[in-house]
């Protein structure tokens, strides 16, 4: 008899943790480790046990980027393109907002840049440069999109690391 009571508290237990409503949660001390596509990387988090916190994979919110790893040139173009602007971008003060786990157990965050200028302290958003580039489209989650790259009115440039420098620079660019 004793057994099943405790059976019965250790379900009712982990029920409870199953179905308990995380809360988003916001990281700020937050490094670059690598990163692998327009909407994928690692950090390093700042935390009180190092070894969790080492190359955690990072997976923009709200977005899907081209794949890296694909046959098709106009998609690897794009693809390496916004690589290239997500590698610029998180080069500033990295803060990571309303992080969930996703079905990767990847965090699954908006990801934000920090800059300070003269009208005080400004938030850039990574999911809004990589749509106003059309190198994403607005995901969230279930079946992606089937989309051509080589058809979107603005195909894959070159951008410099100076230019992405200045489009998070820009007064005009919304603030989150």
């Amino acid at each position: 008899m004793k057994i099943k009571k405790v059976m019965l508290l250790f379900f009712v237990i982990l029920a409870g943790t199953l179905f308990a409503e995380v809360t988003p949660q916001d990281f700020f001390d937050v490094k670059l480790a690598s990163v692998y596509d327009g909407d994928t990387f690692k950090v390093y988090l700042d935390c009180a046990y190092p070894i969790f916190c080492k190359k955690i994979p990072v997976r923009v919110k709200n977005i899907d980027a081209p794949e890296i790893k694909t046959k098709d040139k106009c998609e690897k173009a794009a693809a390496q393109k916004a690589k290239q602007i997500t590698q610029d971008f998180l080069k500033g003060k990295i803060v990571l907002r309303n992080c969930e786990r996703d079905k990767y157990f990847r965090l699954l965050c908006e990801v934000k840049r920090q800059v300070i200028s003269e009208n005080g302290l400004q938030e850039f958003d990574l999911a809004e440069l990589l749509l106003e580039k059309q190198l994403s489209y607005g995901y969230y989650g279930g079946t992606k999109e089937k989309r051509n790259w080589c058809e979107v009115s603005n195909p894959p440039q070159q951008t410099s690391e100076q230019e992405t420098q200045q489009i998070c620079e820009m007064p005009s660019e919304k603030k989150n």
